[in-house]
C-alpha cells in the first residue's frame, strides 16, 4: 500500500513515543510487523545546538520498516533548519510535525498543541518544510471550542499547505491522556479526507483496529496498547488477512522471552542499561498474561534492581511458567 508519499507493508503503525520509540524499540515492533514506526519527538532547537543526545534519536537500523522523523518547533525556520540537520545525519521516509504534544516543557516553545491555536503558523511550517521534498506528516489532536478554526477546517488547512498525511488523537490537549479517545471525530475527518487520516488513541484490540480501518481511516497508530500487547500486531494483521507466522500469532513463552531478552540487551549496548530495564520492565506487565505462574513471575520482576537481574529472571522464566508446546 501507499499512504502519505510513503509505501508501506500494512496500514497498522507504531506511534511515536517519547522515551520509548528509540531505534531498537522500533526495531523490535517491525520484526513483530509494524508497517511504519516514528522515532521520538525531536527537537529541532536540540539540533541547531548540537546536543549529541538529541542527535542520537536520529539512529536507524537496517531491517526497520519505514520510519517518519517525528520533529518539534515553534517557528519554520527553526523547524526547516533542524530537518535539513537531522536528514543529514538520519534516513527517512518521511518528515513528521508535532502538533499534539500537551506537556508543558513544549507548550511553552510554541510547539506540540500550542500549534491547534495557530493555524496560520501550523501551515507556513508545513509548506516550509515541504520545500525540502520528503512526506510531510501532521500529528494533531482533536481541537475543542474556542479556538480560531475546528479540527476539520485545521486538517483541511494543513492539507491545503501541503500535508500528506494526519494523525489524529481523539483527545484534547487538555484531557492529555486522561478520560476517553473521540472516536467520532477521527471518523469525521477520514470521511473529510478520504486516504489522509490514521487513527491515534485508545486502540488496545484487534477489534479497534479493525473498527478504524473498516470506516475510512489510511492507517492506525498503536501506542499503550502496543507495550500492553506486543503482539497486537501480529494479531491485527492477521485479522485483516495478512500472512502471519503461527510464531507469532501463538507465541510460546521461550518465544517471547528471547524478544525481550534480546530487545534488553540491544537497549543496553546502544543506550543504557537503565534504559533497557525500563522498557523490558513495562513490556513484561502485558506479556505471559493468563499463564500459571504468571502472579509469582510479576512479584519477582518487580523486586529485581536492574538489567542484569532482569534478564537472569527472564531466563529463569521456567520456574514460573508451565512449558507451552
Amino acid at each position: 500500500m501507499r499512504s502519505g508519499g510513503i509505501d508501506l507493508k500494512n496500514p497498522v503503525w507504531m506511534a511515536p513515543l517519547a522515551g520509548i520509540t528509540i531505534p531498537p524499540v522500533r526495531k523490535f515492533f517491525s520484526d513483530l510487523g509494524a508497517g511504519l514506526t516514528h522515532t521520538e519527538m525531536v527537537s529541532c532547537s536540540g539540533l541547531l545546538r548540537g546536543h549529541l543526545k538529541t542527535s542520537r534519536m536520529l539512529d536507524t537500523y537496517p531491517g526497520e520498516a519505514p520510519v517518519v522523523l517525528q520533529l518539534f518547533a515553534g517557528d519554520p525556520s527553526t523547524l526547516v533548519k533542524g530537518a535539513e540537520i537531522a536528514l543529514s545525519l538520519g534516513t527517512f521516509s518521511g518528515l513528521g510535525i508535532n502538533m499534539a504534544c500537551p506537556m508543558p516543557k513544549v507548550l511553552r516553545k510554541g510547539a506540540g498543541s500550542r500549534l491547534l491555536s495557530d493555524p496560520g503558523m501550523a501551515c507556513q511550517m508545513v509548506s516550509e518544510i515541504k520545500r525540502l521534498g520528503y512526506p510531510v506528516w501532521v500529528k494533531i489532536r482533536k481541537i475543542p471550542g474556542g479556538n480560531p478554526v475546528d479540527t476539520m477546517e485545521f486538517c483541511r488547512r494543513i492539507i491545503q499547505a501541503g500535508g500528506d498525511h494526519i494523525s489524529i488523537h481523539g483527545r484534547t490537549p487538555s484531557q492529555r491522556y486522561e478520560g476517553v479517545s473521540d472516536k467520532d471525530i477521527i471518523l469525521e475527518a477520514a470521511g473529510n479526507f478520504p486516504g489522509i487520516i490514521s487513527a491515534s488513541g485508545d486502540i488496545f484490540t484487534t477489534d479497534d483496529v479493525m473498527f478504524f480501518l473498516q470506516n475510512g481511516c489510511a492507517g492506525v497508530l498503536l501506542a499503550r496498547g502496543a507495550l500492553r500487547d506486543p503482539f497486537l500486531f501480529p494479531k491485527s494483521l492477521e485479522k485483516l488477512e495478512y500472512p502471519v507466522t503461527d510464531e507469532l500469532l501463538d507465541p510460546s513463552v521461550d518465544y517471547q522471552v528471547k524478544k525481550l531478552v534480546a530487545l534488553g540487551d540491544f537497549i543496553a549496548c546502544s543506550r543504557h542499561e537503565k534504559l533497557a530495564e525500563v522498557i523490558v520492565r513495562r513490556m513484561m506487565a502485558g506479556m505471559f498474561k493468563g499463564l500459571p505462574g504468571v502472579s509469582d513471575f510479576r512479584k519477582t520482576g518487580a523486586e529485581a534492581r536492574g538489567w542484569i537481574e532482569l534478564r537472569e529472571l527472564l531466563e529463569r522464566s521456567f520456574l514460573y511458567f508451565e512449558r507451552r508446546d
